[in-house]
């Protein structure tokens, strides 16, 4: 078995399925969907998630987010 990996523009993507769908029966064992953006996404909050726990990065209460926003504001 061999596994082939594609890369499908969104405009494409319902045609594409279509296809994939009315292959011969058994022909393709394992048929997944990934969105890369998800995934990128997922790994960048998870790294954000690990630099707070690791003490890397500050997590700001909504309160004290406000007040720094307000200030850079004031110095552009």
């Amino acid at each position: 078995m061999r596994t082939i990996q594609l890369q499908v523009e969104d405009k494409d993507f319902e045609s594409f399925l279509t296809i994939i769908n009315n292959l011969k029966k058994g022909m393709i064992r394992n048929f997944e969907v990934k969105d890369s953006d998800f995934e990128q996404t997922k790994s960048y909050f998870n790294q954000c998630l690990k630099d707070i726990e690791n003490g890397n990065s500050e997590l700001l209460s909504q309160e004290e987010y406000s007040i720094q926003m307000d200030r850079f504001k004031k110095n552009l």
